[in-house]
């Protein structure tokens, strides 16, 4: 059977404050260049901001907010590029949709995305992406940032990669970005910084899960994508997205960082369109994704049977749950 992944962000977000140290931050040294223009949806009176790879159209109402977003999504556009260096950045710019309200953005969902939409419809906080353009609205500035950079991933994603990556590997990839981190770099300018493996939100959901006896096994998990959570409780959802984060965060820096390569590995063969199992993995115009490949594909770059790779990867997840949680530094 093969299913139609939606690759969308459905659940609570905690964006960023101070819980990494400045040497665990990544990010832009100096602020991106953006430019602005009149734009308008509906009648309504928005801004067309351009930078080096994006045009941003929103109809959000405030400026120091625009120009968070244009830095978070050239910051994050480095992060992305940091997670997968080999990937070549595509010469074209992609497209942003931020609206002020949930009415205006579910206006456009309307008219944008045709039978899709009633399941788009079903997202109550976050945003969603189509192809290589995404769309959100405010939900307040540290929100806005923290679904915007997970956004952006899928947006990267369907941009550069030839081959399509397990729905909730590019799930818990695009995880590792919603934490928003903001650092003074001098003369009045805040620029957003990143730590892969921070995400207080995320961890939070892992703990209920692990808690609450509701981690799905790694041969589950590998099989889902998110439109088969979107309309379960919010547990569900959670766990989902929480347990797709961290297995994403055990392959960037579990075990001493002896999965990274295998990481960099899977991201730089699905761009070139040689990702395993091979034919099976590339992206179709219908959008659809064979559950079955999940588990050759890990299988095959881990170099160990899933049974195996789950038991490590559990061991992560209580250390991560309990033995090497820091709570967030005051201040």
């Amino acid at each position: 059977m093969r299913f139609r992944p939606f690759p969308i962000l459905a659940l609570f977000l905690l964006a960023a404050g101070c819980a990494s140290s400045p040497s665990d931050l990544s990010g832009l040294s100096q602020p991106a260049k953006a430019k602005a223009e009149a734009w308008s949806f509906e009648g309504r009176a928005g801004r067309k901001v351009v930078t080096s790879h994006y045009v941003i159209y929103t109809t959000l109402q405030d400026a120091e907010v625009v120009a968070g977003i244009a830095q978070v999504m050239e910051g994050a556009f480095s992060q992305y590029r940091r997670l997968a260096p080999e990937v070549a950045p595509s010469g074209q710019p992609m497209a942003c949709y931020l609206f002020q309200s949930r009415n205006e953005w579910a206006a456009f969902t309307r008219t944008r995305t045709g039978g899709d939409a009633a399941v788009y419809l079903q997202i109550n906080r976050g945003g969603y992406t189509v192809r290589d353009w995404y769309v959100a609205y405010f939900i307040g500035d540290l929100g806005t940032y923290s679904v915007a950079a997970h956004e952006g991933f899928h947006q990267y994603v369907a941009r550069h990669f030839r081959s399509r990556l397990p729905p909730f590997l590019e799930e818990g990839l695009a995880c590792m970005f919603e934490e928003v981190h903001w650092e003074s770099v001098g003369r009045g300018n805040w620029l957003p910084r990143w730590n892969f493996a921070a995400n207080r939100s995320r961890l939070v959901g892992l703990r209920h899960a692990y808690e609450g006896g509701y981690l799905l096994p790694l041969a589950k998990l590998a099989s889902m994508h998110a439109g088969q959570v979107v309309d379960q409780r919010p547990e569900q959802i959670e766990a989902f997205y929480a347990q797709s984060w961290a297995f994403a965060r055990f392959l960037w820096e579990g075990e001493g960082g002896r999965h990274r390569p295998t990481l960099r590995r899977i991201l730089t063969e699905a761009a070139n369109g040689s990702l395993y199992p091979g034919e099976a993995s590339l992206r179709t115009d219908d959008g659809l994704w064979d559950p079955e490949t999940a588990r050759p594909l890990l299988e095959h770059y881990s170099k160990t049977d899933l049974e195996q790779l789950d038991k490590a990867f559990r061991q992560y997840v209580n250390k991560v749950v309990y033995r090497a949680y820091r709570p967030p530094d005051e201040g």
